[in-house]
Parts: C-alpha cells; structure tokens; sequence
C-alpha cells in the first residue's frame, strides 16, 4: 500500500491522529518506535536544525524535498512533509508536487502565503488575493492527480494571522480548497485560546462534514500557561482529525542536549556516567545495533569474499 492510502486510511479510522514535528531520520525512527502512526517534517524545525535561522523564506524545494526524503527512506509510518507556500506561482508550484511525489512521502502541506513565505506565527505575513490563491490550489491538485492520486494535499490558509485578516475569510478560504478536491484543510489560529479555532471548524464541517481538518498545536504556543489550556480531546471534540505538536521533536532535543552539554561542562565525567545510566534499556542503548549494524553484517557474511572477511574479521 502506498504512503498516501496509508495515511488516508488512518484519516478515515476512529479517532484523532497525532505528532510533533521532526527534522531528520533519527528523529523520525525514535517517533516511530514511540508508537507514533505517522511522521511530520517540520519546515520551521528543518530552517531551525539545519541553518540556525527563523523560518522567513530561507529553506528551498531542494532543501526540503532533500530533508522529507531522507525521512521517508528512514521509516514505514506515512510521512507528511511540510512545502510551505509550494515555491511559487500555480505553474511552478507542480513542480513541487511532482518532486515530493517522486520521493514517497504520504502528503504535503502548503499555505496560501505570498512569497517569501513565513512562520503562520510570525508577524508580517502577506496571503495571496482568494482568486489568485484558489487557483494555485486548483493547479496543485491537478498535478496531484496527475503524478500520483494518492498523495494527500493538506491546504492551509494563513488569513488570519494576516494584517485585517478575519475567520470570515479563513472559513471562506477553507470551504474553497475543500471545494476545489482539498484533502485535509488547515487554518493557522492567533493564539492558543483563538476563538477562531471553534467557529472554522463549526463553519467548514457544516459544508464538508466528512473532511478532516487539521490542527497545529503550535510550538510558538504555550498551551500549559493559556486560558483554555486545550488537551488533545478538545481539540478533536472541535472536529479536529489531525494534530501536529509542530517542533516538538527540535524542542525535545534542545532540552536534553542542553542539559547533558552543560553538565558536561560543569560536571565532566559524571554527566556522562549520568548519560550512560540513562541509555540503558532504550531502543539505542547500543547506537551500533540502533543504525542496523547486524544487518550490514549478514549482508557480508553471505555476499563478501571469504578472503576479505578474513582479513577483516581473522579465521573465525
């Protein structure tokens, strides 16, 4: 089955689907042996772990088809990658969807943001004209349809966030890409107690009651210190289908290497001893057998000559 009917199947089965955003194969496989049923690529965390800069632009199509690749050959879960504004106009924008296509991931998601795009929670942000943003859409599922049906295209509107922006026409927005042969439909909310979060969903699911929607539990958000404090069974008792914690995977790393590189600044050896302990009884505990070194090892047992093995390895 292809990553695309996978993760369509789990879209249509009980329940709300959830992740936090990754950002390179490891990352991706320690998601997957968590028990995580699919895998999202974050641009935000891709811009952050790889160029150490804000997501404003910087990031490119070969950047992230490169990165979401990579991901993809790494795990069995479906992989949804982010391809942000789809770099460029409704005809190039093909492009994009053909190159994500041609590397396997399950779905892309892109926003109607004028280039150079940003982060839906960065001020600044200019979203194209509806017509103009529409069509793209329209473009971009066409190339779907062309290159491979099966991958799901996840249309998102960044109207809100924008100068005069209004749930009015993020709803607008919504019902249009979903009209137009959207999979999933996602709009990018002010904060974490938006009202907007309830009423788009109320709104677009009266029109399209069976299409999921998405939503970002964004990583820009302090969801513990807000007012409505949203779990994950709000969010889908809202109508909500699929949640994604969008860095979470880089902010999880930034924790913990912080604290064992501090410590080892200030501790030395027993920050590592500290480390060592800590390993024991993981899935990489032995880093070795973590990257698959046992089956690289009969891959040279059945197909090296037996002279070089000896060399390698002795008489044994």
């Amino acid at each position: 089955m292809s990553a695309g009917r996978l993760l369509r199947s789990l879209l249509r089965g009980e329940g709300l689907v959830f992740t936090a955003g990754v950002y390179t194969p490891v990352q991706a496989r320690l998601a997957e042996l968590a028990g995580h049923n699919c895998i999202y690529v974050s641009g935000y965390s891709c811009s952050i772990g790889y160029l150490l800069r804000p997501d404003i632009g910087f990031l490119n199509l070969s950047d992230m088809v490169n990165f979401a690749g990579m991901i993809a050959r790494a795990v069995r879960k479906p992989v949804i990658s982010d391809a942000d504004d789809a770099y460029g106009n409704a005809v190039t924008a093909t492009r994009t969807v053909e190159e994500f296509a041609r590397i396997g991931v399950a779905g892309i998601h892109v926003e109607d943001q004028r280039f150079p795009k940003r982060c839906g929670h960065l001020a600044g942000k200019l979203v194209l004209p509806f017509d103009e943003a529409l069509l793209k859409m329209k473009s971009i599922l066409r190339a779907r349809d062309e290159v491979d049906g099966d991958l799901v295209i996840i249309a998102r509107t960044d109207v809100l966030g924008s100068e005069g922006g209004t749930v009015e026409e993020a709803v607008r927005r919504g019902i249009a890409y979903a009209d137009a042969g959207a999979d999933v439909v996602w709009a990018e909310f002010r904060s974490p107690d938006d009202e907007a979060a309830k009423i788009f969903a109320e709104r677009v699911l009266a029109e399209h009651p069976s299409l999921p929607l998405l939503f970002n539990y964004s990583s820009s958000f302090k969801w513990s210190r807000s007012k409505w404090r949203l779990r994950f069974r709000d969010v889908a008792s809202m109508g909500y289908k699929l949640l994604l914690v969008s860095m979470g995977g880089l902010q999880a790393e930034l924790v913990s290497v912080w604290r064992y590189l501090k410590g080892l600044a200030e501790e030395m050896e027993a920050a590592h001893w500290r480390l060592e302990s800590e390993l024991e009884g993981t899935p990489f505990e032995n880093l070795h057998e973590f990257a698959g070194i046992s089956r690289y090892a009969e891959l040279e047992r059945l197909f090296l000559p037996s002279g070089e093995l000896r060399e390698r390895y002795g008489s044994e």
